[in-house]
């Protein structure tokens, strides 16, 4: 029985930790009006829309206006996660399980249904494929909730 409880509290652990993560990131693309600090994500998206390296001014600017209630709204959305995480999916509520799942789940398949259709395959890559692969170990805690 022990090492159950200490393999649920490593995986509550780790999800409070990838939400202030993730929270902070969302500030950070808000205060800075970027995805990444050495413009990669900018260099592709200027080349999947404009076939160019940088942003036309115009671009570029409507950009960081987007990205910050962008940032803002992740960061907003990973503090809920994270206190989800800290209160009632610690208690294995079966609720917390769900709100944590299906809106990740939702996210995921829409935006990458949405940057396929337009050609974005770089942000599936950049940011979905990383953020399915920091969520994807919480897809095996359902074992522990309470029915």
């Amino acid at each position: 029985m022990k090492n159950t409880k200490d393999n649920f509290s490593f995986w509550v652990n780790y999800l409070k930790i990838i939400s202030i993560f993730l929270a902070m990131m969302g500030a950070v693309w808000a205060l800075v009006g970027s995805f990444d600090p050495f413009g990669f994500y900018d260099t592709q998206f200027a080349r999947a829309f404009w076939d160019t390296d940088t942003l036309p001014p115009d671009a570029k600017r409507t950009f960081r206006f987007i990205i910050g209630p962008f940032g803002a709204t992740s960061m907003g959305y990973f503090i809920l996660q994270y206190f989800i995480a800290a209160n009632a999916y610690a208690r294995r509520e079966k609720w917390a399980y769900q709100a944590i799942i299906f809106a990740f789940v939702g996210w995921f398949v829409l935006d990458t249904m949405m940057s396929a259709w337009h050609g974005a395959y770089f942000n599936i890559l950049m940011a979905n494929i990383p953020s399915l692969i920091a969520m994807f170990p919480i897809f095996f805690t359902r074992k522990y909730m309470k029915n």
